[in-house]
């Protein structure tokens, strides 16, 4: 246990080190600028390092590692605000393509995450306002020369994907296949969020998919896609609490620094209390995510893992805003301004509290999934 922590402790040092490196607010507020939300340039560093494929199997190219140190590597790029969409593709999109049913295409596309050469993105989501993807009207049906794909899919991310990871639905359940970013009868469209990214919107027309780009079988498909779901959402908690811990040392520092009659800010005690109450809410979100990604590791049943997801993703968006809000605050009018750097952060949270279900829905899904006992025990 102790060689592990040890192990922990210098993977997070090197990542606070390469972003230490990297001038990422100037490249996030850059990129604003263009149609890009990230460089394949700074990608293809974080596939030097071997980060991309933490979770991707020896055979593959990968590490082979647990959720625990993609989420130390989440939290650190999340802290240095790193624009490439590490969550999404080597957390969410390897994380479905590893619980797929295709072995031979599975090694494929992960050797691609790993290596950083193509990127995928999960085409899951067709209801803004619904973060389960149980129920696709996206559909599967024969074709003349094979099968044809047909529907609509929203709030793809990364939109610069190579290639996207779509699920549809058929007459024996749920199935994902590979299709290209350029496949005939494909019509992509994108749009940038608050904070940079974008995602995109897929219209698919007859798309063909071959069997051999069928990753998950109807079996299959829906297991892997919530499995995938379930580690992206603790990832994407990892990101918020990196986030929020650079938030709270933006306010620290400028309170410290910031003189008012002849005094710091931080001499107020007014002021001190609300920076506790700041740390406080990043402890929490902690905490949350510690006991999550030991399920995550730890336990293969899936309602057990949504339900850590839910906890933890709940805990992260609640308090991530609640931190984001506070800290422009605090920094008084400059808070507001593009040119302050708790803004680039905020942003970012927005985003993220957002993507994969919000706090109020991973509240009720949690409550959904408590078991029945519980809830008696609780009236």
């Amino acid at each position: 246990m102790e060689d592990r922590q040890d192990e922990h402790r210098m993977l997070a040092d090197s990542v606070r080190d390469f972003v230490r490196a990297d001038a990422t607010l100037s490249r996030v507020r850059a990129l604003r600028e263009t149609h890009q939300s990230f460089s394949r340039e700074a990608w293809s560093r974080l596939a030097d390092v071997g980060w991309l494929g933490i979770r991707v199997p020896e055979a593959a190219g990968g590490l082979d590692l647990g959720v625990a140190e993609l989420a130390i590597v989440a939290e650190g790029l999340g802290r240095g605000r790193l624009p490439e969409p590490f969550v999404e593709v080597a957390g969410f999109a390897a994380a479905v393509i590893r619980s797929g049913d295709n072995d031979v295409l599975a090694r494929d596309l992960l050797a691609d995450i790993a290596s950083g050469r193509r990127l995928y993105a999960v085409a899951w989501q067709e209801d803004s306002q619904d973060a389960s993807p149980a129920r696709p009207l996206c559909t599967v049906q024969p074709g003349g020369a094979g099968p044809v794909l047909t529907g609509r899919k929203i709030l793809v991310t990364p939109a610069e994907a190579d290639a996207y990871i779509v699920s549809a639905a058929s007459a024996d359940g749920i199935a994902l296949y590979r299709v290209a970013a350029d496949a005939p009868g494909l019509d992509v469209s994108a749009q940038a969020l608050v904070d940079g990214s974008r995602v995109a919107e897929l219209r698919l027309h007859g798309v063909p998919v071959p069997d051999g780009d069928r990753l998950a079988s109807p079996g299959r498909g829906l297991e892997a896609l919530e499995h995938g779901v379930a580690e992206a959402q603790v990832l994407a908690s990892a990101e918020m609490l990196g986030l929020s811990e650079q938030l709270l040392a933006l306010t620290n520092d400028y309170l410290a620094t910031r003189r008012q009659f002849d005094r710091p800010l931080s001499a107020f005690q007014v002021l001190r209390h609300r920076a506790v109450n700041l740390y406080i809410q990043v402890e929490l979100m902690r905490a949350a995510l510690r006991q999550a990604v030991r399920v995550l590791d730890g336990d293969d049943d899936l309602a057990v893992r949504q339900q850590a997801a839910s906890r933890a993703k709940a805990r992260a968006g609640s308090a991530a805003m609640a931190v984001a809000r506070e800290a422009v605050q605090l920094h008084g009018a400059i808070g507001y301004t593009e040119e302050a750097d708790v803004g680039v952060h905020l942003h970012r949270i927005v985003a993220l509290s957002a993507w994969l279900g919000n706090a109020a829905w991973h509240r009720r899904r949690y409550a959904a999934l408590l078991p029945r006992e519980s809830l008696e025990a609780v009236s």
